[in-house]
């Protein structure tokens, strides 16, 4: 395992059909992280109100976490919208696993996105868009069978989810927010998009997810790098 300062997941949906827990285990086998950041949406309660979708591979990576924590790996568990059930209990403490809304680390503003993405506030589009989503992974993974190469979802989520960061100034409002906490750059997920840029001098990094892309971040020797699972 190589060692690292720290490690960025988020959006792994464990819950959703689309999730790729199996992948994102893997991920974390190969690091050794002072740190472990899971930036929000970790498990999908939203779909997990409607229905019980749950495998050993989701059982498998929680039980990794946990020996995360056991071997003095510092989590911290930042919430997003799926998982905003946890937010009536926030900021809480699981022995060595830290649970809250937003934190600031080594001088970046790490949040999900969500608490500054306005189609949020309209919870009932959000969900809507969840599950919209979810039933275009799983027309993905039939017509894949049929020889298509295209992917619905991934067309889906770029026109949806472009317009709603174009709508609701995403990128820029958490650039606003970091500057507003003295903070050097932010750290989020939620669009499902990786990416590393600078946005007015402030660096603006997000983790993707697992579903699609499977990106991570890893933080070590003074360097941000964007990853990808390679099977």
């Amino acid at each position: 395992m190589k060692k690292i300062d720290a490690l960025f997941i988020s959006d792994i949906h464990l819950g959703s059909k689309g999730s790729n827990p199996e992948k994102c285990h893997k991920v974390l086998k190969e690091y050794s992280p002072e740190y472990l950041f899971i930036v929000g949406d970790f498990i999908d309660g939203w779909l997990l109100k409607k229905r019980i979708y749950w495998n050993d591979e989701s059982t498998r990576l929680l039980r990794k976490i946990l020996s995360y924590s056991k071997d003095e790996v510092k989590v911290i568990y930042v919430t997003g919208n799926h998982d905003d059930f946890l937010r009536e209990y926030t900021p809480f403490k699981l022995g060595n696993i830290e649970v809250v809304d937003e934190y600031i680390w080594n001088d970046m503003f790490i949040t999900h996105g969500d608490l500054y993405d306005g189609i949020v506030k309209l919870k009932w589009l959000g969900v809507l868009g969840s599950w919209g989503y979810e039933l275009a992974l799983w027309i993905d993974r039939f017509i894949k069978r049929l020889g298509y190469k295209k992917s619905l979802s991934k067309y889906l989520k770029y026109n949806v989810k472009n317009a709603v960061k174009f709508i609701t100034n995403f990128e820029e409002q958490l650039v606003y927010q970091a500057k507003e906490r003295k903070c050097k750059g932010v750290i989020c997920g939620h669009i499902h998009t990786p990416s590393y840029d600078i946005i007015k001098g402030i660096h603006y990094l997000n983790c993707g997810d697992f579903i699609e892309n499977n990106s991570y971040i890893v933080f070590n020797e003074d360097k941000f790098d964007i990853l990808f699972y390679d099977e």
